[in-house]
């Protein structure tokens, strides 16, 4: 099973391996990269705990890197390090969410500090979000789109059966609320609904999580603890990330899914549980079973319902419904009154891949409420990275006619700025920004032009 874990970047060898060893010792699954390119290879196909990035790597912009590793995964914290004892720098990282700036020397005592404390939070946090009880509880799934909508008509046709319900999809599609959604629908719905993240848990832990232990069963099992199958009984487990269980284990979990029993560590007798099993991951599973990191016997039990979330990029059409959910969703959070989108913004939107899918797409829009000078999101509200290379990327109808007659430059420069306006819409301030003009100045001109816009 995969450890939690932390990517470090850093060019340097000697001052790489120490972190490495560093953060080995403490436990954790460990990736390096050498430069920023790597660093943005492994934050699109991973999920990390934490990034330790030292602030001169080359081919590195630590704001973009901040801004690219948030809109895919807002928990993922970032610490820098860095040669240069810079103040400006501390403070810019830190205004985009990075968690500590440390300059070097650094105490390795501070760093392994910094490390436990993210890592504590995230745990304290996971556990706090481990039970629900979901009675007067409501899960909505936003969408318009056939498949979407297939998929919920067959999970409402199933949700009061007993048979478990295997979800796989790409990260961010919505996995967990589908579970969530299941348990809503069920007849169990006024019993636990318990989430175990199985990647999140150390190895030797997540045996005692997942069974319970007896009072004495190893060092430190000071009293009985009950695991998440007790804790689950009449109501509904939730496996998340299944396919990063060990091998060893998941042979344990088919004996409970088959003989409803479980065997608590150090326990003699076994113990009967009634549970409803929902798992999730976010792996092509037959290669995992070629790969012999998954049990093929377990695949079959656990996929008696199989459901396969769509990637938000093969449902563009739930775009802009997502889009108003999340801006009504943040107004209410943060107190904004953002009314919607403008069609460019839109636009914008649905031009991108969305490799984080749902949870990419909520970042950007939380992020845009925040950001909004009017009443409706403009694309330089949305801090997409390729927004830059939209606004040059022009339709043939709003390129520039370079095949008119010769006029003067007086001429050239009020059809140049009604041009700009035009593409903008009508708004001042970004067409001044793309002419490199001031406000004051675009004010100025219209006044001469003698022009109401």
């Amino acid at each position: 099973m995969a450890r939690q874990k932390i990517l470090i970047i850093q060019e340097n060898l000697r001052e790489r391996i120490e972190l490495t060893k560093l953060c080995e010792d403490l436990g954790f699954h460990v990736d390096t990269a050498m430069d920023g390119n790597k660093a943005k290879n492994f934050v699109f196909k991973k999920n990390y705990g934490m990034v330790i990035a030292d602030f001169e790597t080359p081919d590195f912009s630590p704001v973009e890197f901040l801004q690219t590793t948030k809109t895919k995964n807002m928990e993922t914290e970032i610490l820098f390090i860095s040669n240069q004892p810079l103040v400006e720098d501390a403070v810019e990282t830190m205004k985009y969410g990075a968690f500590d700036f440390i300059v070097k020397p650094f105490d390795k005592k501070y760093l392994k500090l910094c490390i436990k404390k993210i890592f504590t939070k995230k745990n304290t946090s996971r556990q706090k979000k481990d039970i629900l009880y979901s009675k007067n509880k409501k899960f909505d799934i936003i969408t318009n789109d056939k498949g979407m909508l297939k998929l919920l008509k067959l999970v409402k046709k199933v949700a009061d059966s007993s048979a478990t319900i295997f979800i796989q999809g790409e990260s961010g599609t919505g996995k967990e609320l589908f579970a969530r959604f299941v348990h809503e629908k069920s007849n169990r719905n006024n019993m636990p609904f318990v989430a175990v993240n199985c990647a999140a848990l150390p190895e030797s832990l997540l045996e005692s999580e997942l069974f319970g232990h007896e009072k004495g069963a190893f060092t430190g099992a000071i009293s009985r603890k009950l695991g998440k199958f007790e804790l689950a009984n009449q109501g509904t487990l939730f496996l998340d990330e299944i396919t990063e269980m060990q091998f060893h284990l998941q042979a344990k979990l088919l004996r409970v899914l088959q003989e409803k029993k479980i065997d608590r560590v150090g326990g003699l007798e076994p113990v009967n549980v009634d549970v409803r099993i929902v798992a999730t991951t976010n792996k092509d599973v037959k290669e995992a079973i070629k790969k012999r990191e998954f049990r093929k016997d377990l695949y079959y039990r656990l996929n008696t319902i199989p459901l396969q979330i769509p990637s938000l990029q093969n449902r563009i059409g739930d775009i802009e419904l997502l889009s108003k959910f999340f801006i009504k969703k943040y107004n209410d959070i943060d107190k904004r009154n953002v009314k919607g989108l403008t069609k460019s913004a839109l636009n914008v939107l649905n031009s991108q891949s969305f490799a984080g899918n749902v949870r990419e797409l909520e970042n950007i829009i939380h992020r845009a409420v925040l950001l909004a000078d009017k009443e409706n999101i403009e694309p330089y509200n949305l801090l997409m990275e390729d927004y830059q290379d939209s606004e040059t990327s022009l339709s043939k109808e709003q390129q520039f006619p370079y095949n008119i007659k010769p006029i003067s430059l007086k001429d050239m420069e009020e059809k140049m700025i009604f041009h700009t306006l035009n593409i903008t819409e009508g708004n001042r301030t970004h067409a001044a920004k793309i002419l490199g003009i001031s406000v004051r100045t675009m004010r100025n001109k219209l006044a001469e032009y003698k022009q109401k816009i």
